[in-house]
């Protein structure tokens, strides 16, 4: 959008007036691209919302630029700033704009402020003050994007929600803003900045500004005046939702402003002290408030469900001329065709699915100040009667049938397991304190997104555990943590078995679901080596169980905040990837202390020290891993050693001692390729060992240079003499094929643990001339060809897809179709662009992006589709304990993975289906393009 600025120059008096065309004749066309890629489904509800808010908040900066530019030319740039940029001043925005979640009618509420008074330099019109000089911008710039031309605008600004309103000022200093919420705000007025957003101008300024305004939105301590004012404003809200009738999806019963109350109210009680609860949108504060224990998977799910359908009839409604309404139509007829174009099959589908999830959002509502204050839930006769120890089956499994378990007589058949272990809410015996909460127990688990997977494991749970009775208080002192506990066990089997494993870490789940988002490998690293330093020195099996019982609660903090829609795939991926390398680094220290201790300390034929280093490949080497990723490792040390052993061909098979198990007679210090090999075989030993705690990783080495035939270490100098077999000149040429595969492979080599140096050295004198030759004309052809070959036997022979089974990793558009075609333009253009030579897929599609070697509309379904695959492909793994990468295509499993995707509704399935039909044609197409096959 900031290219509307080229051509206009400041000093001409008719460049406003063309700007404002400008800005309102391209918001014509970008809304039309976003209406059809709503209605054909190729973009998402929160998709759509976010475009929207992307442009206007783009069209904002346009017109600060512009302007504030204009201003300087008349009156100087303000004091201590730059005449180049909209330096001083940010655009903030407020409501549904700064949620990123506006429709295609909405006003946008913003609030202007700049950082401190002062004056301008002075220019033709001489000097002014800041507040004289900002105001006018703010003026121009709600012009340029508000003002209407023959019933056109860009968007209707509001300016309603700034200081005293209508009577303040249209800009404030950031010290005015701060000392008018000190003296002067009122509780609406939390409400309207707990969105805030720096959308235009200096993002700095608007930083600071939410920065001085945190202690007035986010109180420390949850008071009973808090209390008392969500009450009054829920209050004021009904009666506006019982004035507004049935037919307004945003202020009627049931809609829209009831959801957004409802979160943001638990927001504002609760983000004081819990800093991962102040987040922006509607559906992503919903997820954070259920990974914090304060709602159940159910009023995620229903809330969530519910607003995304009432948003959607909303945008249809707006769709039609922009009308700013939010009220479906009285004309039966023209409620039939709403209905068609919002994908009902019939007007009476639509109305039934609209009573549903608004008497949803009601009954949530109405429960919310009991959920704020941390009341006591009304007990469900239903759940009583499950719970009670003298039930009959019978009357459980009818119980357990309406709470909505889908597995009665299995679930039954837990709750009986459950009252005969001593010390739990369900024993017969139980003390009365603890036998209350056995009844909200089953309504936690009812609520669960699997009922009957959340029973199970909490029957595993109390079936393990020393002392049940702890537990059970635990669980019955903390509603929290019990709520979250049971929504996990009921989301994610692979978070569930974790904590079995470790059931001392769900004390600690409240916590953890507020722990940091992301933690650095140099912070992982620390933390390890603190842990590990309280361990005697030479207890080795001690210091394993501590690296895995650390590695499980980083998988849970990772997982937590994964499940809750916290981290973006890529951010998954690099923080699984980090967690490896701080493992495998302290394994490495391990094996290396125990190996010296044995062969002494290894010194090079020039008594240099000798050094190893691992190198990661595949996903660990990308820093894409996965929860269940096999370890790609390859091992590298200095020198050859023995001088005698350098003309020993590469490839050759270890001595018969070691392939055989027996020990032989060796010198003192033994050969540098025996000592390496050992540390190498030590590491993996320790990786792999299932101990109680079960094993760190899985570890694959057949991607070293002469795959399983080669030696498990590979010299410096044997590494060079195999890669220069394939260059030019090089005495002699490795199978083409092989040598392919192989250049794919290093291209994610990454060094993991070691020495470093060792690894850059021997990429920029050994690897980088291998890898990246020139392959122009027929060598780019006959490299695209065996690519393709290669690409089609893992389809056929190993992803099998049928149209009732889709492989997201290796089927066909899957994600390796992603990494096959980055990786193609890499060795292509590689030799001549460095800047493409990166692990990663995403940040090497950028690059290649950036630098004009694939075009946007195939760059574009790549990333597009990889991170929709690797998010579905997480998603499938974290909700089953094992590595899988089909995708189920009918049913409650389908339906499942489905809403845990953020799809909503009764298609939720068929939705999700389509979405990875289009995004694999898309991505097949694309590869054949980018392969020069199409």
């Amino acid at each position: 959008t900031v290219s509307l600025l080229r051509g206009l120059a400041p000093e001409d008096p008719q460049a406003p007036g063309q700007l404002a065309r400008r800005l309102r004749d391209h918001k014509v066309i970008e809304v039309l691209r976003i209406c059809l890629r709503d209605l054909s489904g190729r973009a998402s509800l929160p998709e759509v919302t976010r475009e929207l808010s992307h442009f206007a908040s783009a069209a904002f900066e346009v017109a600060v630029r512009f302007h504030y530019a204009r201003l300087c030319d008349l009156h100087g740039a303000p004091a201590g700033r730059s005449a180049r940029g909209p330096s001083g001043f940010c655009v903030l925005g407020m409501g549904k704009l700064g949620g990123e979640e506006l429709n295609f009618s909405s006003d946008v509420d913003v609030l202007y402020c700049y950082d401190a008074d002062g004056r301008t330099a002075g220019g033709p019109l001489g000097p002014l003050d800041h507040f004289s000089f900002y105001a006018r911008l703010a003026e121009e710039v709600t012009r340029a994007v508000g003002a209407s031309q023959g019933g056109e605008f860009v968007f209707r600004v509001d300016l309603d929600l700034r200081p005293e309103g209508r009577s303040g000022p249209i800009v404030n200093s950031l010290r005015g803003l701060e000392l008018y919420y000190e003296a002067q705000g009122v509780g609406w007025e939390r409400f309207a900045l707990l969105k805030a957003r720096p959308v235009a101008g200096e993002e700095a300024v608007g930083e600071e500004a939410l920065r001085r305004l945190a202690p007035f939105v986010w109180r420390k301590y949850l008071d009973l005046g808090a209390i008392e004012e969500m009450r009054a404003l829920k209050a004021r809200a009904e009666r506006q939702a019982g004035r507004r009738g049935g037919l307004d999806l945003k202020l009627g019963p049931g809609g829209i402003r009831e959801i957004e109350f409802f979160a943001q109210a638990l927001q504002l009680l609760h983000g004081g002290r819990d800093l991962h609860l102040r987040q922006r949108g509607t559906l992503a504060a919903l997820e954070r408030l259920l990974f914090a224990g304060l709602i159940s998977s159910r009023d995620r799910d229903e809330l969530s469900e519910a607003y995304l359908v009432l948003r959607r009839l909303e945008h249809r409604l707006q769709m039609l001329a922009e009308r700013q309404t939010h009220s479906l139509p009285e004309d039966l007829g023209e409620r039939a065709r709403l209905a068609r174009r919002a994908g009902y099959a019939s007007l009476a589908a639509l109305e039934e699915d609209l009573s549903v999830q608004r008497a949803r959002v009601q009954q949530r509502f109405s429960d919310l100040l009991r959920v704020a204050g941390g009341g006591p839930p009304a007990l469900d006769p239903r759940a009583q009667l499950a719970a009670d120890p003298e039930a009959s089956d019978l009357e459980r499994q009818e119980s357990l049938r309406g709470l909505g378990f889908h597995q009665p007589e299995a679930s039954a058949a837990e709750l009986r397991r459950l009252s005969r272990r001593r010390g739990t809410p369900f024993w017969p015996a139980a003390p009365a304190e603890l036998a209350a909460t056995a009844p909200l127990l089953v309504a936690e688990l009812a609520a669960a997104p699997d009922p009957d997977q959340a029973i199970r494991h909490l029957a595993d749970l109390f079936a393990q555990v020393s002392i049940p009775s702890a537990t059970a208080r635990l669980l019955a002192g903390s509603p929290r943590t019990a709520r979250l506990l049971l929504s996990l066990f009921g989301s994610s089997d692979f978070l569930s078995r974790s904590l079995l494993r470790h059931p001392e870490l769900i004390d600690q789940l409240v916590h953890r679901g507020s722990a940091p988002l992301t933690r650095g490998r140099d912070i992982l690293r620390s933390a390890l080596r603190e842990r590990l330093s309280a361990l005697p020195e030479g207890d080795a099996e001690a210091r394993l169980s501590e690296m895995r019982r650390f590695r499980h609660e980083e998988l849970l903090r990772i997982g937590l905040h994964d499940v809750a829609g916290s981290l973006e795939p890529e951010l998954v991926g690099e923080q699984l990837s980090d967690l490896a390398d701080v493992c495998v680094d302290a394994c490495l220290s391990l094996a290396q202390r125990e190996a010296e201790a044995r062969d002494g300390v290894p010194h090079n034929p020039d008594g240099t020290p000798a050094t190893l280093c691992v190198i990661g490949l595949g996903k660990l080497g990308g820093r894409e891993l996965g929860y269940h990723s096999d370890l790609d490792l390859i091992f590298l040390y200095s020198y050859a050693g023995d001088p005698e052993r350098l003309p020993e061909p590469f490839g050759a098979a270890p001595a018969a001692s070691a392939r055989e198990g027996r020990r032989a007679p060796e010198p003192s210090a033994p050969p540098l390729n025996v000592h390496f090999a050992r540390v190498a075989q030590r590491l993996i030993s320790y990786l792999a060992l299932p101990l109680r705690e079960g094993a760190l990783y899985r570890i694959d080495t057949r991607l070293r240079p002469s795959g399983s035939a080669g030696p498990l270490v590979v010299s410096f100098e044997a590494l060079a003499r195999y890669h220069e077999r394939g260059l030019p000149g090089g005495g002699g040429e490795a199978p083409r094929a092989a040598r392919l595969w192989e250049r794919q492979a290093l291209l994610r080599a990454r060094p993991v643990a070691g020495d470093a140096a060792l690894f850059a050295r021997a990429q920029s004198e050994v690897l980088e001339k291998s890898l990246f030759q020139p392959l122009d004309g027929t060598a780019r052809a006959e490299a695209a060809r065996e690519l393709y070959a290669m690409r089609e036997r893992m389809e056929r022979e190993i992803a099998a897809e049928t149209p009732a089974r889709y492989n997201s990793k290796l089927g066909r558009g899957g994600l390796v179709d992603v990494e096959f075609a980055v990786q193609f333009l890499q060795l292509v253009h590689g030799a001549r662009l460095p800047a493409i030579r990166k692990p990663g897929t995403l940040a090497a599609l950028a690059e290649e992006q950036r630098l004009g070697l694939i075009a946007a509309a195939d760059a574009d379904p790549l990333e597009r589709g990889y991170r929709f695959l690797r998010r579905v492909e997480s998603r499938v793994r974290i909700v089953r304990d094992r590595p899988i990468d089909t995708l189920p295509t009918q049913g409650r499993e389908l339906m499942l993975l489905a809403r845990r995707l953020g799809y909503a509704g009764a298609r939720a399935g068929e939705e999700l289906l389509s979405d990875y039909e289009s995004a694999t044609t898309a991505v097949r197409a694309a590869f054949l393009r980018v392969l020069g096959l199409r």
